[in-house]
Parts: C-alpha cells; sequence; structure tokens
C-alpha cells in the first residue's frame, strides 16, 4: 500500500506544478455530501444520513479530455435501525473516509462563448482510509483491531483482518456551465468500486463465541452481536449469516463544483510584455513596498 501512496503523491505533485508552468490547467473545489452502501444501509442512493464531504482538484486538459488529480474526505456511517430493518441484528458503524485519486475526464463539448454547458464522465484509479467504530456504553470503539467476525483467528484461517487503507476505482458523472473565460460550475456524482465488504465491518457470519471471547474478550463478543441489546434473551448466533459476503461496499459523493481555469502562458508572457512597453514609455518609477 506504500507504494499506492508514493505513486499518487508524485503525480500530484506533477499535476500541481504544471499548474504553476503550463497551459490548459484548472482548480476544482468540490464541496457536497457522502454517503455509503452497504450491509447496514440498504438503499442503492439515499441522502438519508448523509455527511458534509469536499474534493480538491487540478487538472491538465488535451482537447477534450481532462487528466485530474484529486483529494476528497468526508464521513459515512449505518446502522440497523434506521436503514436496513433487521432489529435484531442491531449493528451500527461510522467512519472517517479520505481518498487519493488520478482520473481521465472527458467532456462531450468544449465549452465557449456560444457553447457554454456540457456534460461530462470520468474513471480512473486511487486509494482510499477507512477506520469503523460504533457508539458502545457512550463509548467510541474502533471495529477493525476486535476482529468481529473472526479476522485473523487462527480458526478462521480464511478470514484475514482486513487493511484500513485500500485500493478503490473512482468513476462519475457531472456537468459544467461556463460563467467566464476562468470560472466554471458544476454538478457532480462520484461513486467508487471497491475491493472490500468490510467498510461498516459487517461482511460474513458470526464467529465462534467461544474462542472470539478467548482470543479477543469480551468486548469483541459484545460489538459481534448486539441483538440482546434489544433482546437479553438472545442466544449469540455462532455460524449464522450476520451478512451478504457476495457484495462488496462502495462509498459515493454528489458535489457542487468550484472551477478556475488558469490563464495560458501566452497571455501571462503577452501582460507582461505589454506593461514592459508601457513602464519604457512613459518611464515609471518602480514601486517600494
Amino acid at each position: 500500500m506504500s507504494a499506492y501512496k508514493h505513486f499518487f503523491f508524485y503525480i500530484a505533485i506533477l499535476v500541481f506544478h504544471y499548474t504553476l508552468t503550463a497551459q490548459n490547467l484548472s482548480v476544482q473545489i468540490s464541496p457536497g455530501f457522502m454517503n455509503y452502501g452497504g450491509d447496514l444501509q440498504s438503499k442503492a442512493y439515499t441522502f438519508q444520513h448523509a455527511d458534509f464531504s469536499i474534493g480538491v482538484y487540478a487538472g491538465y486538459r488535451i482537447n477534450q479530455f481532462l487528466l485530474r488529480a484529486g483529494f476528497t474526505t468526508g464521513k459515512i456511517h449505518g446502522d440497523d435501525l434506521s436503514n436496513t430493518g433487521y432489529k435484531y441484528r442491531n449493528l451500527s458503524f461510522a467512519s472517517s473516509i479520505t481518498d487519493v485519486n488520478l482520473c481521465l475526464q472527458y467532456d462531450f463539448h468544449l465549452l465557449d462563448e456560444t457553447r457554454k454547458f456540457t456534460p461530462y464522465v470520468f474513471a480512473g484509479a486511487g486509494i482510499f482510509h477507512f477506520n469503523p467504530y460504533t457508539i458502545y456504553n457512550s463509548q467510541k470503539v474502533y471495529l477493525q483491531p476486535l476482529g468481529t467476525e473472526g479476522e485473523g483467528l487462527a480458526v478462521y484461517p480464511d478470514r484475514k483482518m482486513y487493511s484500513l487503507t485500500q485500493p478503490e476505482v473512482p468513476y462519475g458523472i457531472g456537468f459544467k456551465y461556463r460563467m467566464s473565460d476562468r470560472v466554471l460550475l458544476g454538478l457532480e456524482f462520484s461513486s467508487r468500486f471497491l475491493f472490500t465488504d468490510y467498510v461498516d465491518d459487517v461482511s460474513n457470519t458470526y464467529p465462534d463465541e467461544n474462542e472470539l471471547f478467548k482470543q479477543r474478550g469480551q468486548l469483541a463478543v459484545d460489538l459481534s452481536f448486539r441483538g440482546n441489546e434489544i433482546d437479553p434473551s438472545l442466544p449469540f448466533p455462532s455460524g449464522n449469516k450476520r451478512a451478504n459476503p457476495d457484495r462488496n461496499d462502495n462509498y459515493y459523493t454528489s458535489t457542487f463544483s468550484f472551477i478556475y481555469v488558469f490563464p495560458k502562458q501566452s497571455e501571462y508572457k503577452m501582460n507582461s510584455n505589454k506593461q514592459s512597453r508601457k513602464s519604457q514609455r512613459i518611464d515609471c518609477p518602480k514601486h517600494i513596498h
């Protein structure tokens, strides 16, 4: 995962460098909302329990293509009582999300004074970091170290401890409107195809209660099965289905976009030359600041 981080760090530095020196460059700020899809959210797309997110991007244009590097941060959460109706599973989670990505965007039209609006699509690659937690007895408890489904236990060799930093495939659609030569406004929807089902710490079957207790302690047992908080007579359902392991989680953002397009180098140089000639003609003294 370290190699992923280094790769996207160098890409971000390269794009930022070109933002200062090259042509056809832009920066984009995208505030909006983040939500998630998984075992603790029954709806494929919803604003229910959505949290604030913000993304920052730098882009380099070649005709109708835009290569853009970005950073997004936000928060997701879900719970059975509000989202799924599985009252007697009674699980819940929340997690901060941070991702960096590199995407190739295709604009259906080039914008100018006569054409001010275009839809676009994009896809790419990235990495994201998450760390699911829940609230238990009024305390925040991080779930991954507990192995609530027996991850990392010798009796479950196929259940490895999941990494909190993983690759992703971002993709989405958007719409841009040209306000001026330099300023664009837009709307964008972006989802992430993920390679994990553990963003919400819920994926497979309940582990054996005794094995979980011996190796991870009572807290892991308590947070693996929380149905007995609703009905104290319910036994721990060792081996029973806890979630759907055949469908990975995902998260998505719905955002507004504020885009600034940098002037081309030739414009900088032309303005600089005009200013220089003007100074020479009137022999203006230099200002001292």
